[in-house]
């Protein structure tokens, strides 16, 4: 059954480096031939997908090949963790140079923009790891990774759509039966159909200012998105629950999962919005921190569920997931709807003013909570890491892994090496 798993697995890969390569090597042609004005986000995205699928994609086949000729994974370490660090600030001012010169940006950009948007969230998973002194295995690292950005994204994006596609159908079937409805709906339609009038400031700030619409929004990204993601984020920590996992790796598996899920945020989300390119990836920075920290609780969930049994504390983690996940996208909303009045508003007006100091009080918050987010998750760390250790000594009362609870079986029942 393991070998039928590992093949998988390694077809699985390979097929996603495959589609990558193809289709992003294609949609970086369409956008080098594309009208002039959207070349630089086709080119720019296409080389986002290209990156993430050809480069993890090949690391996952790498050790699942290993994985099938039976040979050892290393242990996760990196050396020189500061050049990463440096090589982000260095993209980053590259990066906005070159957008704000137009310096051959449609060449340049697209591999500056990877860089800020991988490095993050792979820094964060390396300080975890260090953090906690175990002796992990790249394999369970990058199979966790590839989890979170392939499996999970996947159906994460793919359930939001679903729920977000049916929330509309009942809007709108509700909108209809009402008097007038239906006209309602087909200016609503001749609207969306024009590119200018969804540019358009003026159109912008009116949908934000509709108490239908905020609402609507604020539910989607604030209650349905969080509970979406934080439920499949870490379903390979699941997958994996067979290798009985101890608390320090499922801590980290969860962390990788989220560090994967955050790759692919960071790396198309903010492709839409190149002209504050900068200022997004920063708050992305934010962003990372929080789904490697919101992965890492739901992978202790995971143990705490299976490894045992306490039900009642993995809900409890999973609900803190949920609702810090769904404050910083409040905030982050907020900010958001707040900003596109303080353009109506102008920049000397009362009102443009109130609404300018908004989106600092909110900032202020979203800085806030990704500095609560981190202190956290380096005492997490923290505990995590004495808790496996208290429990390898025989200090500790609780087993650390479902390992333990079965020393009894026999070693061939327990198979050594696996995905």
């Amino acid at each position: 059954m393991l070998k039928l798993l590992r093949v998988l697995v390694l077809i699985g890969a390979l097929s996603i480096v495959a589609l990558g390569a193809v289709g992003g090597g294609v949609g970086v042609i369409v956008g080098l031939l594309g009208p002039a004005g959207d070349q630089l986000t086709m080119v720019t995205a296409a080389a986002a997908f290209l990156f993430l699928t050809v480069s993890l994609g090949a690391a996952l086949a790498w050790q699942s090949w290993r994985s099938m000729q039976g040979q050892e994974s290393g242990p996760f370490q990196v050396k020189r963790l500061w050049l990463w660090g440096l090589l982000y600030v260095l993209a980053l001012v590259l990066g906005q140079l070159i957008l704000a010169a137009d310096l051959l940006a449609v060449l340049l950009f697209p591999p500056l923009h990877v860089v800020v948007a991988v490095l993050p969230p792979l820094i964060l998973l390396v300080l975890v790891g260090l953090g906690l002194r175990w002796p992990a295995r790249w394999r369970d690292v990058v199979l966790q990774t590839s989890s979170g950005a392939f499996l999970s994204a996947a159906l994460a994006f793919t359930l939001e759509a679903v729920f977000v596609l049916g929330l509309l159908f009942a809007v709108f079937a509700a909108i209809a039966v009402q008097p007038g409805g239906m006209e309602l709906l087909e200016m609503l339609a001749e609207r969306l159909q024009d590119p200018s009038w969804l540019q358009d400031p003026a159109s912008q700030v009116s949908l934000s200012r509709s108490p239908l619409i905020v609402a609507g929004i604020f539910f989607v990204l604030a209650v349905l998105v969080p509970i979406i993601e934080e439920s499949v984020k870490t379903v390979g920590v699941g997958l994996m629950s067979y290798r009985r996992p101890t608390i320090s790796e499922a801590f980290l598996w969860g962390v990788a999962c989220g560090a994967g899920f955050a790759l692919v945020e960071n790396l198309f989300n903010t492709t839409g919005g190149l002209d504050v390119w900068a200022p997004m990836s920063l708050l992305r920075l934010g962003a990372a921190l929080l789904h490697c920290f919101t992965g890492g609780l739901m992978g202790l969930a995971w143990y705490f569920s299976i490894g045992e049994g306490r039900w009642v504390r993995a809900l409890a983690l999973f609900f803190t997931s949920v609702g810090i996940h769904a404050v910083w996208n409040a905030l982050a909303a907020g900010m958001t709807l707040v900003s596109l009045t303080a353009q109506d508003g102008g920049a000397i007006e009362p009102g443009g003013m109130l609404a300018g100091f908004g989106v600092f009080a909110l900032l202020a918050l979203l800085v806030l909570l990704a500095v609560l987010v981190g202190l956290v998750l380096l005492a997490l760390t923290i505990y995590v890491r004495k808790r496996g250790q208290a429990t390898e000594t025989g200090r500790g009362d609780v087993p650390n892994s479902l390992g333990q609870v079965a020393a009894q079986v026999p070693a061939e029942g327990v198979p050594e090496e696996s995905l």
